[in-house]
């Protein structure tokens, strides 16, 4: 049974860890959506800091994943036509460790958020990933979530768009 928690401080380096080791495993695979560049361990740390990183762990307290769940939207989703424009809960940096993928993690991460969605009042759930990230793609459109456009960041080595998906609540 996978456990979904705030992260704590002494939290951060394993998380920092476990996202190198998806990162290179994406490369792995074709998806260069993770680089030096981004994410960082400053953006996992600054997450934490403000109460919004989130980590799933086994029955052992071993962390097999870490997200990032808040209601801030990147400027570039502001021309994407939503049915919801408005606030929203936005998942940012999912990560699975790979020793852990294939066994819902993910999905545990998309119904917490969406519970937390809820429970806040929140009229919709978005979130972008990288054009070549087949399996959040396929997890995303598994959770319900349409797809409303597609975005681009200003990230090297990331020529194709981010499209960009909401699930309204």
């Amino acid at each position: 049974m996978t456990e979904i928690r705030p992260a704590r401080p002494e939290d951060v380096d394993t998380v920092w860890a476990l996202v190198r080791r998806a990162a290179a495993h994406m490369r792995s695979l074709g998806n260069p959506q993770w680089g030096e560049d981004y994410p960082t361990r400053a953006h996992y740390a600054a997450d934490q800091a403000r109460g919004e990183l989130y980590v799933a762990q086994d029955e052992g307290g071993t962390i097999l994943g870490a997200v990032c769940l808040n209601q801030e939207q990147a400027p570039e989703y502001a021309p994407l036509p939503w049915a919801v424009p408005g606030p929203a809960m936005v998942l940012h940096r999912l990560a699975v460790d790979p020793a852990a993928q294939r066994r819902g993690v993910g999905r545990s991460f998309f119904q917490f958020a969406e519970a937390m969605a809820r429970r806040q009042g929140l009229p919709a759930f978005h979130l972008d990933t990288y054009a070549r990230n087949d399996r959040m793609l396929s997890l995303i459109r598994s959770q319900g979530f349409a797809q409303v456009g597609v975005v681009h960041f200003d990230r090297e080595g990331r020529p194709e768009g981010f499209p960009c998906f909401e699930k309204v609540l």
